[in-house]
């Protein structure tokens, strides 16, 4: 399978994520300096706490997804290992975060990290929590935005083909939800969209019928035109 990504948008956010965490972890510690040396300096020093607690959650969100290994780039190639390379992925290069080229088609990879069991009933996704040290029971609650979601995505991945290929129109384009937890349990046979866990993710895309796609040549001339 033939892989490309944007390594200096993935490198760069990485230190992004890196720098951030630091910086507001270092101006909390100031600000508790602060009011500690003059206790009347302590609506200043709630200010710099407000201020690095913001730096730190942006920073631990943007490390988590491009600094921290495994990446989800990364686990999404490793589900999908072995296929040949009729096949290729893109991350964050066409409009959509991670995009398969298959014969089948061209797919939007939305990745997911509930844990526990997600089933699809009478128009709603629900997630139950598997049931932790300090709860009693499972937890349930309603998913919502998923269509939508897969509806963005799709715009954005048709976007850019357009974008970076001319005529798209024909192309066969799609959304597949990938739940990536281990230990997800699904039952969404009946939903609207595409849902799989990411350990059958290669399975799935091989019982498609095949669609309208790209070549080699082509995905060789896309991969050109979007890594500039």
């Amino acid at each position: 399978m033939q892989q490309f990504s944007n390594s200096r948008l993935i490198h760069r956010n990485g230190r992004v994520g890196r720098t951030l965490m630091f910086a507001g972890l270092g101006t909390t510690i100031v600000a508790a300096a602060l009011v500690f040396w003059n206790p009347s300096l302590v609506m200043p020093a709630l200010i710099m706490m407000l201020i690095g607690g913001l730096f730190s959650q942006i920073g631990t969100a943007l490390f988590n997804r491009f600094g921290r290994e495994p990446r989800i780039d990364q686990v999404l190639d490793a589900s999908l290992k072995g296929l040949d390379d009729r096949y290729a992925t893109f991350h964050y290069l066409l409009g959509s975060d991670h995009v398969l080229v298959a014969p089948e088609g061209i797919f939007a990879l939305i990745p997911r990290w509930e844990k526990g069991e997600v089933r699809y009933q009478d128009g709603n996704w629900y997630h139950t929590k598997p049931r932790g040290r300090f709860s009693l029971w499972n937890r349930e609650r309603v998913l919502r935005g998923f269509e939508k979601e897969a509806a963005r995505e799709l715009k954005a991945l048709d976007k850019s083909l357009e974008r970076n290929l001319g005529d798209a129109d024909e192309l066969n384009t799609d959304a597949i939800v990938v739940f990536i937890a281990g230990d997800t349990v699904l039952d969404v046979d009946s939903a609207p969209i595409l849902a799989i866990h990411r350990k059958k993710l290669k399975d799935l895309i091989r019982s498609l019928e095949r669609g309208k796609s790209l070549d080699r040549e082509a995905v060789r001339r896309l991969a050109k035109n979007v890594s500039g």
